[in-house]
């Protein structure tokens, strides 16, 4: 009788918590330096349900001389804007200070419209890029995306 009791509560543990999670938000950091000393600090927040990847919004702060700073945001948002215009794509280029950019990338899965997105880009798609991951599990995309990030 114990067993069949040890059984029947361990299923009913199963049952309400479920076997792992299967929803929820990760956010991950990551800082790179360049070549010629400047840092790229990247924030990935990923919102994941049923284990699906379902939203990525990435903010990366990067420095540069201040002397570039005005023309990277300019030709930057020449191709934000062909971006923004697909759907489930947004993709913002601000100054953060006199020697930074920062760009805020945000896809929504549910929402993006792949063959547009591989029309917009043109011979610049990338198959393996942020974009083109819909309907990827989170441990996929942990395995293939956040390498030398800390995520918590």
């Amino acid at each position: 009788m114990k067993k069949y009791l040890i059984i029947l509560l361990t299923c009913g543990m199963i049952f309400v918590t479920g076997c792992g999670n299967s929803s929820g938000t990760l956010t991950c950091t990551k800082t790179e330096i360049s070549e010629d000393g400047y840092s790229t600090k990247t924030t990935m927040v990923v919102t994941y349900v049923d284990k699906i990847v379902n939203k990525v919004e990435q903010t990366s702060i990067e420095e540069m001389d201040a002397d570039f700073v005005g023309t990277s945001i300019y030709f930057s948002q020449l191709l934000a804007e062909s971006l923004n215009e697909v759907d489930g794509y947004n993709i913002i280029f601000e100054e953060e200070s006199d020697t930074s950019v920062k760009i805020v990338t945000t896809i929504d899965y549910t929402e993006l419209d792949g063959e547009k997105i591989k029309e917009t880009l043109g011979s610049s798609y990338k198959e393996d890029a942020l974009y083109s991951l819909s309907n990827i599990t989170i441990e996929d995309f942990k395995e293939t995306q956040l390498d030398g990030y800390t995520c918590k």
